[in-house]
């Protein structure tokens, strides 16, 4: 069985930008036509391509049989999820056809047409240079075409006359920064097996492709190189030719990734749980010798233990302390603890400002979902946003195991005319901090992600109750007259896990007089122990109160007052 083109404009990021850029897909894999021979091996593909680009760190949108309208949908949907600088891969596997030197990639519902009847194959069919154009037109700084399209004629039958050509792509000139592998050589076919007896899920040209991403350290050249070679080799063992042709328009050598990285979806690789998620990583080295790179800078009398990473170009760490706390912004704060234990008495966790917020790493405000984390008694509850409407969504905890759909609402979506999936899901109280794989389908049949989200226990407690605190600030304390003027600080008390200090004054004065709340208890944070003054007793003339809160991450609130009604 012959089938097969596939002309991959493979073009990956260079080493420089590998930091900062993030890495897209859309894979499409094509078998159920309707009115021309029907694949066995694209979807198969498709599916392969996926998971390899997921693990090299591609957040991929996966279609499979699609109809006109609906890789029309993907299509627009791939452009809107690249943004400047993006490593952004397209990978197609189904019928493609030449027609007048131009590629077309051939939707399911293709219709059937004879020699005469070229413009029905044009009218509803995909041009592969449409493709690269507005991949490059949204300015990705790489742009990624796969594709692994039939190359024997799909519109030729027994006994009727197909359409003029009979075998073959074009070659594609690839504009500068696009490289284009194709499975076979112009005007060559593919084999779609090396003989019946072989059960290989994949085409000759796809199971070769993938052994070759799979090794680290190799530039897109001598994975394209070496592809050729043993290509040329499988199809010559079975008395076949067939020799996948590139054309290189990328300016210097390109890795798709390196044997000391360790890949995550849309991102450079990621640090560990008690590491701050980067765009331009910082080495905190030990206190004796700090080490911070351009644009941070470290508060007075900072104690920095070993193997540390600060995050951010314009990363700021300080004591948890008001005299060192920044005050210059709102950006949101991270909190990295640092290595061994802190001194008795002191208070020696540095507090990160990166670019990156809580719930998300790093995706660069792209198509990414946004991630709510809310604790309560019974544990935490994970809330989740989509860029798009979705028809379910699933997620798995760590880098391995099984994806775990979130169910169904009895709701209907009037955006897609189905149920909507339930945005929520639940973590134990005791889940540790760990990376969160998102991924969600829309009403198209794509599969979109994974996306990484990072979990961090006491970066979303402290994130969930600060943010609780300043929307309620009126309810921040509460007169009562028993036996006396008493002011209750209970809601603070029950949201300390956010706050260093709260100071207060009367009736218009300064807040410098100190109120102590308990220690945090992150097991149980919203429990306030037995034996703790929840109460202030002031004279009974007051009419108000002014409160300042130190937050953990050693930035404070506004001087709020509360009027005694």
């Amino acid at each position: 069985m012959l089938r097969r083109l596939l002309i991959p404009a493979l073009a990956l990021v260079l080493a420089p930008f590998a930091a900062q850029a993030r890495s897209v897909a859309l894979v499409i894999g094509n078998d159920a036509y309707a009115n021309v021979p029907r694949l066995q091996k694209a979807v198969n593909d498709a599916r392969s391509i996926s998971t390899e680009l997921e693990r090299l760190g591609f957040v991929v949108r996966r279609v499979e049989n699609v109809d006109q309208r609906s890789m029309s949908k993907a299509l627009v949907a791939f452009d809107a999820d690249i943004q400047a600088g993006d490593r952004a891969l397209f990978f197609y596997s189904g019928h493609g056809f030449e027609i007048g030197g131009t590629n077309y990639l051939l939707p399911t519902d293709v219709p059937a047409a004879r020699s005469n009847e070229a413009d029905l194959v044009r009218d509803a069919s995909f041009p592969v240079d449409r493709i690269i154009d507005g991949i490059r037109e949204k300015g990705a700084g790489v742009a990624i075409l796969v594709l692994d399209a039939c190359r024997d004629n799909p519109f030729a039958a027994p006994g009727t006359r197909s359409t003029a050509q009979s075998r073959g792509l074009a070659r594609v000139d690839a504009p500068e920064g696009v490289f284009v592998l194709m499975s076979a050589g112009q005007k060559q076919e593919a084999l779609d097996r090396l003989s019946d007896a072989d059960d290989n899920p994949n085409s000759v040209f796809t199971r070769t492709f993938l052994g070759e991403l799979d090794k680290a350290g190799r530039t897109l050249v001598q994975i394209a190189k070496t592809t050729q070679v043993k290509v040329k080799d499988l199809a010559r063992s079975v008395g076949y030719d067939q020799t996948p042709a590139y054309y290189d328009q990328v300016i210097g050598d390109v890795v798709l990734w390196d044997a000391g990285a360790t890949p995550q979806a849309g991102q450079p690789p990621a640090v560990d749980a008690q590491h701050v998620a980067t765009n331009v990583p910082t080495q905190i080295h030990t206190h004796d010798n700090t080490q911070a790179g351009a644009g941070v800078t470290l508060g007075a009398g900072v104690t920095i233990g070993p193997g540390v990473i600060i995050g951010g170009k314009d990363a700021k760490i300080a004591l948890q302390n008001p005299a060192n706390a920044p005050k210059d912004d709102g950006t949101q704060r991270l909190i990295t603890v640092q290595g061994g234990t802190p001194p008795a008495g002191g208070q020696q966790l540095a507090m990160v400002q990166p670019d990156a917020k809580v719930g998300q790493l790093g995706q660069g405000g792209g198509r990414a979902p946004i991630a709510n984390f809310m604790r309560s008694n019974a544990g935490w509850t994970v809330t989740l946003s989509t860029p798009e409407p979705a028809v379910a969504i699933t997620y798995r905890v760590g880098e391995t195991g099984e994806y775990r759909d979130t169910g169904l609402l009895d709701v209907l979506d009037q955006r897609t005319g189905q149920r909507m999936p339930n945005p929520s899901f639940q973590l134990s109280g005791k889940a540790q901090a760990a990376i969160i794989q998102v991924r969600y389908q829309t009403a198209d049949g794509a599969v979109v992600g994974p996306f990484p989200i990072r979990f961090d226990p006491d970066v979303a407690l402290f994130d969930t109750q600060r943010k609780a605190l300043e929307q309620i600030w009126p309810s921040w304390v509460e007169f009562r007259d028993f036996n006396g003027t008493l002011v209750y600080f209970t809601t603070l008390m029950s949201y300390r896990c956010a706050i260093t200090e709260v100071r207060y004054g009367l009736d218009g004065a300064e807040p410098l007089r100190r109120f102590d709340l308990p220690s945090c208890n992150a097991k149980d944070p919203f429990s306030i122990p037995s034996n703790a003054t929840t109460y202030l007793k002031v004279p009974p003339k007051t009419k108000s109160i002014s409160i300042r809160i130190t937050w953990r991450d050693g930035t404070q609130s506004d001087v709020n007052t509360i009027e005694r009604e």
